[in-house]
C-alpha cells in the first residue's frame, strides 16, 4: 500500500488515496499518507469490505485520538465469474461529498474500459504492472476533483459577491428615491411655507387696514365726544 512514487500533497482535502485492482491484484495506486496512518488503514478497511456487485463503504470506527474521520468507497464491476474488477478510493468527508468522489470513481471506469478488454498487462499482469503507464492519469483524476470542487466554491463565492452588490445597488437605488423624495418634500414645503408666508402678509395688511379704519371711526368718536366736553354748546344755550 501507498508504494506510489508519485507525489499527491495537494490533494489532501479531497481524494486522498485511490487504486484500481483485478481481484485482489492492484494493479495501479496513488496517494500519500499525511495522517498518521489513517489513509492506509482506511484504504485497507474498504479493499478487504466483500466484492459484492456494486458500490461498498467503509468508515474506520470513531477514535477520540483521531482528528481526521476519512472514509473509503469503492465500485465492483463482475466482469466474469473470474475477473472483478475493483476501484476504491479514501477521501475526507470534511472537504468532499460522496457523490464526488463517486463520479471520480466513474469516469476512471470510463477511461479504464479499453484497456482493461484489450491490454494484457491489465488482464494479466501482476502486482502495480499499470502503475508506470496509468499512476500519472490516476492522479490528474484526483486533482480534478480538488479543482472543480475549488472553481465551485470559487463560483459560489463569487455567485455571494455578486448577490451583496446587487443588493448594495439596490439600496443605493432606493436610498436615491428616498433622497429624491425628501428633496421633492422639501421643495413642497417651502412652498408651502413661502405661500403661508404671502397669505400671512396679505393677511396681516387686511388687519392694519381694518384696525386703521377701526381707528379712524374711534378717533372720530373720541374726537367728537372731546368736542362735546371741552367746547360748550352753541345751540343747547339757545
Amino acid at each position: 500500500m501507498m508504494s506510489s512514487d508519485y507525489s499527491v500533497s495537494e490533494l489532501q482535502e479531497k481524494v486522498l488515496w485511490s487504486c484500481i485492482a483485478r481481484n485482489d491484484v492492484i494493479l495501479v495506486e496513488a496517494g500519500e499518507d499525511n495522517f498518521d496512518g489513517a489513509v492506509t488503514a482506511t484504504a485497507q478497511g474498504i479493499l478487504q469490505k466483500k466484492g459484492t456487485a456494486g458500490w461498498e463503504y467503509y468508515k474506520p470506527s470513531r477514535s477520540p485520538f483521531r482528528k481526521n474521520q476519512l472514509k473509503g468507497v469503492k465500485f465492483h464491476f463482475h466482469e466474469s465469474a473470474k475477473i472483478i474488477w475493483v476501484f476504491a478510493a479514501v477521501y475526507n468527508p470534511q472537504y468532499v461529498q460522496l457523490v464526488e468522489v463517486q463520479s471520480f470513481i466513474e469516469k476512471i471506469m470510463g477511461i479504464t474500459e479499453m484497456y482493461r478488454d484489450e491490454d494484457p498487462t491489465w488482464r494479466t499482469g501482476p502486482k502495480l504492472a499499470c502503475q508506470p503507464t496509468f499512476a500519472p492519469i490516476l492522479i490528474q483524476r484526483m486533482e480534478e476533483v480538488t479543482y472543480l470542487g475549488k472553481m465551485a466554491m470559487i463560483s459560489q463565492q463569487l455567485d455571494t459577491s455578486k448577490q451583496i452588490m446587487q443588493d448594495n445597488i439596490t439600496r443605493i437605488l432606493e436610498n436615491e428615491e428616498k433622497i429624491d423624495d425628501l428633496a421633492e418634500r422639501g421643495t413642497r414645503l417651502e412652498q408651502m411655507a413661502s405661500d403661508f408666508k404671502k397669505r400671512t402678509k396679505g393677511v396681516r395688511r387686511k388687519m392694519m387696514i381694518q384696525n386703521a379704519k377701526h381707528g379712524a371711526l374711534v378717533g372720530g368718536a373720541i374726537t367728537a365726544g372731546v368736542a362735546v366736553v371741552v367746547v360748550p354748546p352753541l345751540v343747547a344755550l339757545l
